[in-house]
C-alpha cells in the first residue's frame, strides 16, 4: 500500500510556537496551529544560532525573522541520516529544512515543539526573504478566511470555497475557529509584519508602493480587477518603471494586499 505523504508547510516559528496538540482522525497525536493548519511536516528557513550536541544527538536552533526553529537529529532514530544533515552545517549558515514536526509536553504542561529533519540544505539571503513573504501570503491568506467564517453563524468549508479560498485554507478556518475560539490573531501579525516590512527591497518606497497600491484600490471599476496593462501606464505616467512594477506587484501579493483573479488582473485585498 502507497502512503500519501503529508503535506509540508510554510509557517513561521510564532504560529508553530503557539499551536495545540490535539488527536487526529487516525485518534494518533497531532499540532494544529492558530491559523487553522494540522501540521505534520514543515518547510522553513533562517539562520543557525546556536548547535549543541554530541555522538548521539545533534540539536540546532534556527532563527526566522520572528523567533526560533529547534530542529533535532539522532545518529540511531528512523532515518539515521538526520544527524549527520545537521552535523554539516554551523553557526550562521543560513539554511532551509523539511521535516516531521515532533511534540514534548513539559513538567508544566505546555507543548514545545521541535523539526526532526528529511532535509536540511544551505542557501542564500534571497531564498530566506522569498520563503518569508511566502510565507506570510499564506498567513495573510488563511486569517482572510479566518475573518470570513467569522461572519458567518454557520461558516463551513464549503462556504469558504464558493468565496475564492483553497481547500486548505477553507478547511483550515474551520479548524481555527473550532479549536482557537480566543486567539489574538492581532497579536501574531504584530509580531510578523514589522519584520516583512524590513524584508522589502530598496526600491520599492512607501510613497511608490502607494502609488500602485491606491490605483489598483481605486481603479478596479467593474469588480474583476485592474489589468496590468492599465497599471503599468498609470505608473509610467508617475515615474514609475515596468521592472518596478512588476517587483511591486510580486511583493504586495506576496504580503497579501492585492491578489490576481485572473491572468493579469489585480484586486486589492480589503482588510477592514
Amino acid at each position: 500500500m502507497i502512503h500519501k505523504r503529508d503535506q509540508d508547510y510554510w509557517i513561521f516559528s510564532a504560529e508553530l510556537r503557539d499551536a495545540k496538540v490535539m488527536d487526529d482522525t487516525a485518534g494518533k497525536p497531532a499540532a494544529i496551529t492558530p491559523l487553522g493548519i494540522n501540521i505534520k511536516r514543515i518547510l522553513c528557513t533562517g539562520t543557525v544560532t546556536s548547535k549543541q550536541g554530541d555522538d548521539r544527538m545533534t540539536r540546532i536552533t534556527v532563527a526566522d525573522p520572528v523567533g526560533n526553529f529547534y530542529v533535532v537529529g539522532f545518529s540511531n532514530g528512523f532515518n539515521p541520516e538526520e544527524k549527520s544533515m545537521l552535523d554539516g552545517v554551523g553557526v550562521d549558515d543560513r539554511i532551509l529544512v523539511i521535516g516531521k514536526v515532533s511534540s514534548y509536553r513539559n513538567s508544566e504542561g505546555n507543548y514545545l515543539f521541535s523539526i526532526r529533519p528529511e532535509l536540511v540544505s544551505k542557501i542564500d539571503e534571497e531564498a530566506i526573504k522569498f520563503w518569508g513573504l511566502k510565507a506570510y501570503y499564506f498567513a495573510k491568506r488563511r486569517y482572510f478566511a479566518i475573518r470570513e467564517a467569522q461572519k458567518s453563524e454557520d461558516p463551513s468549508a464549503d462556504m469558504l470555497k464558493e468565496s475564492g479560498y483553497t481547500q486548505v485554507e477553507a478547511e483550515s478556518a474551520i479548524n481555527a475557529i473550532r479549536n482557537f475560539p480566543n486567539y489574538d490573531y492581532q497579536k501574531l501579525f504584530e509580531v510578523i509584519e514589522p519584520a516583512m516590512s524590513s524584508m522589502g527591497s530598496s526600491s520599492q518606497l512607501p510613497e511608490v508602493r502607494s502609488i500602485i497600491l491606491d490605483y489598483i484600490k481605486n481603479n478596479d471599476l467593474d469588480g474583476k480587477g485592474c489589468r496590468y496593462e492599465d497599471i503599468v501606464v498609470a505608473a509610467k505616467n508617475a515615474g514609475i518603471d515596468q521592472s518596478t512594477v512588476d517587483e511591486i506587484l510580486n511583493s504586495l501579493g506576496s504580503l497579501g494586499e492585492i491578489f490576481e483573479v485572473s491572468l493579469k488582473r489585480y484586486k486589492f485585498v480589503d482588510t477592514s
